[in-house]
């Protein structure tokens, strides 16, 4: 899914997200990695990077 098609939709049951990735910005890294781990639940979250 395109990033601007995942804004603002619910995705219920999420239990991992993967990031291959890195935002420019905390606080888009936290909102991609807040779509699991809701009301409470426990989820995973996944982030690939490489040096360059």
């Amino acid at each position: 899914m395109e990033r601007s098609m995942i804004r603002g939709i619910d995705i219920q049951n999420i239990d991992c997200v993967i990031l291959y990735d890195l935002p420019k910005n905390i606080r888009t890294y936290t909102h991609r990695i807040g779509r699991t781990a809701r009301a409470g639940k426990l989820g995973r979250a996944i982030t690939i990077v490489e040096k360059e």
